[in-house]
């Protein structure tokens, strides 16, 4: 490829991302896309990625008490599940307050689930909408979805989740402040658990 404006942003992940998007659209619905569309969908997203980093490491340089937790504020961790052969996913959810005391856990399912960003975003959204029940007025929330969390912290737009992540941006104007952040997955395991027995709920629901 000619020179394309990346400067650190590798460009071999969002090519496999595209073609395994591409190979799901051709299987399940009949779409065929181009060589060269794939490559440009490839190219354009990869930019967006790095401009919306660039943006988030300007800003945290700016506000260098941007990446602290949340003092005294409830905390919520998340996470989906997904099942590609069944296209069902999972999600779960568990909230605590400021002492770590549980307020409220929960998981869910679904069907028709494109994708595992899909469920993962989803999970916010429904974590959010019990944070919302629970009458919260602030919120930190952890996930292990790199992608997803990048994405609510910079305004970056992702076709594929558009509608979840507008959902989701609705609900967090009622919580002041909020925080979404990273984790690493080890750390996220009771939300992993809870999502995972979502999805074999629904698995065994169906099998009955």
């Amino acid at each position: 490829l000619p020179p394309i404006g990346l400067s650190s942003s590798p460009l071999i992940p969002w090519f496999l991302w595209k073609l395994w998007t591409a190979r799901n659209n051709l299987v399940f619905e009949g779409k065929l896309f181009q060589v060269e569309d794939i490559i440009s969908k490839t190219v354009v997203e990869a930019k967006a990625w790095e401009l919306a980093n660039c943006t988030l490491e300007k800003k945290q340089k700016a506000n260098p008490g941007a990446r602290n937790v949340l003092v005294n504020s409830p905390s919520c961790w998340t996470d989906g599940a997904w099942q590609e052969s069944t296209r069902l996913g999972g999600m779960g959810w568990i909230i605590k307050n400021e002492t770590g005391e549980v307020l409220c856990r929960g998981s869910a399912h679904r069907p028709f689930v494109c994708s595992a960003l899909m469920a993962e975003a989803l999970a916010i959204r429904e974590a959010l909408s019990k944070a919302k029940d629970l009458n919260l007025r602030s919120l930190q929330l952890f996930s292990d979805s790199q992608v997803l969390v990048t994405a609510l912290r910079s305004e970056l737009e992702v076709n594929e989740i558009a509608g979840v992540l507008h959902d989701i941006r609705n609900l967090a104007t009622l919580f002041c402040p909020l925080s979404f952040r990273f984790i690493p997955r080890l750390e996220n395991r009771q939300a992993d658990a809870l999502a995972s027995s979502g999805l074999e709920r629904f698995n065994v629901v169906n099998v009955v």
